[in-house]
């Protein structure tokens, strides 16, 4: 099997392959593996590039199923996260779902009932979803059909009434269902931005897994830096009989009458009857594979399809010691959000020093030719007003900087070739219909956040254990 890319979704898929015996080969274009999932170093300050609240490390959630079946530990690899929101200039700790509770409580009096209420609905709903996982994640429908047969779709409703309920609701009707004060609506949004979504588009079910259940379960910082994960499964593969290539780009994927052969990279050619696409659906079907081996309905369908916002970040070493802070804060008033980085992990700082990301959301389409005046300048407009936004909680903090530098969504595109440095791939609203994971072409799977059920760590590594049990037939993971 060849693996495009080594983002957490190719990584997984192959570390399972490679685990039940297959012959892997991962082809990553850049120098180290990971796409988002990776860190870099500045001096002796460490930073993510984009990974800093990971879910589904709960009891049943999907990493935590991947590490077990990798045997790794999940105390090696990652660290809980404290959290705290700033709204209205109060500062709300969500350390753990009680804790939230009890704020929310007492910020909104006239709510406590219906906030207990929404929480009870909500943990209901999550865990009926994640109930019943014989191969550690959920299924989308038509997989439901394919591995349980078309009974088990059909009685979904009645076995998961809570969940199905969230299915079919948008986040906003869910909200509307159990509060009347618009604030305490807008504080339970706090984290839609890990889906790029407004409330009134957004599923209600993909806000229960994607944002709500942070509240519920936490969210973990990945030990070491992002970059740790990534390797982890990097070395997996290695240590059986795998092959992981930075620096190889592949330039083709080769289609011969419908089915794929191999891909190109410079005058060598790799063949596989089977590719594991872990780069974006729009790169892939219309770069890689090519609009001529593909029907023309589908290369309409993969064009129209709109990106995910972006975003933009600052990387600081300053030489202070933050360790009173939590590890995240989000604050809603000014529209950013602040992750400490060596509060996680004190390993990522030297010494009473602290590596500090600040990040907000971003347009692709604001900036400048990367190289411009207009392009530098744009990245110390924006850099400054986030330091002097973030001063506001952490004074001073300008004064402190020992190293400094920022990425921009333009960034994100040259060193991932994600298309517009789309944070999760695709749009993930309500208006936005994925591509399946198989492909119009045999033997071409999809596993990334183009496909079920989208963008973030959690979920690209659904995708990737979907696309491994799926090469596998579905038969050598059953429990």
């Amino acid at each position: 099997v060849i693996i495009v890319g080594s983002g957490i979704g190719g990584l997984t898929c192959g570390a399972l392959l490679s685990k039940r015996g297959y012959r892997v080969l991962v082809l990553e274009q850049h120098s180290q593996v990971g796409g988002y999932c990776s860190s870099f170093k500045r001096k002796d300050f460490v930073f993510n590039t984009g990974v800093e609240n990971i879910s589904g490390l709960w009891e049943k959630g999907p990493l935590t199923h991947l590490l077990k079946e990798l045997g790794f530990k999940k105390d090696e690899l990652f660290v809980r996260n404290r959290m705290r929101f700033i709204f209205k200039g109060k500062e709300i700790d969500a350390s753990n779902l009680e804790e939230f509770i009890k704020s929310l409580s007492e910020m909104f009096p006239e709510e406590e009932d219906n906030i207990h209420a929404f929480f009870g609905e909500a943990k209901k709903a999550y865990e009926e979803c994640y109930k019943d996982l014989v191969y550690g994640t959920p299924l989308p429908a038509e997989l439901i059909v394919k591995v349980f047969g078309a009974k088990k779709l059909v009685d979904y409703p009645k076995e998961h009434p809570h969940f199905f309920d969230w299915m079919n609701k948008t986040f906003k009707q869910k909200l509307d269902e159990f509060f009347t004060n618009e604030d305490l609506k807008t504080l339970l949004c706090a984290l839609l931005g890990y889906l790029g979504t407004k409330p009134e588009k957004t599923i209600a079910s993909s806000a229960l897994t994607a944002v709500v259940s942070y509240y519920m379960y936490g969210g973990y910082f990945p030990k070491g830096g992002a970059q740790k994960f990534a390797n982890a499964l990097k070395e997996f593969i290695e240590k059986h009989n795998g092959e992981v290539l930075t620096g190889h780009r592949v330039e083709k994927i080769i289609v011969d009458k419908g089915k794929v052969k191999g891909v190109r990279i410079k005058d060598r050619i790799l063949r596989s009857p089977i590719i594991v696409a872990n780069a974006n659906a729009k790169t892939t079907f219309l770069e890689l594979v090519g609009e001529e081996n593909i029907d023309r309905k589908f290369v309409e369908y993969v064009k129209k399809l709109r990106m995910s916002p972006s975003c933009f970040m600052v990387f600081l070493g300053v030489d202070m010691d933050l360790s009173d802070y939590p590890t995240i804060i989000e604050d809603l008033d000014e529209g950013y959000s602040i992750v400490i980085n060596s509060n996680a992990d004190p390993s990522l700082a030297p010494k009473g020093k602290a590596s500090v990301t600040i990040l907000s959301g971003a347009n692709y389409h604001e900036f400048p030719e990367r190289g411009t005046k207009g392009y530098l300048e744009k990245k110390r407009e924006l850099a400054e007003l986030l330091i002097k936004r973030a001063e506001k909680i952490i004074p001073n903090l300008s004064k402190h900087i020992v190293v400094q530098d920022t990425a921009t969504p333009k960034t994100f595109e040259r060193y991932t070739s994600m298309p517009e440095g789309a944070i999760y791939s695709f749009d993930q609203s309500i208006d936005t219909k994925r591509p399946y994971f198989k492909t119009p072409v045999r033997g071409l799977y999809l596993a990334n956040a183009s496909t079920f059920p989208g963008g973030g760590i959690e979920a690209v590594v659904i995708s990737g254990i979907i696309c491994a049990n799926d090469i596998c037939g579905w038969e050598l993971t059953k429990s």
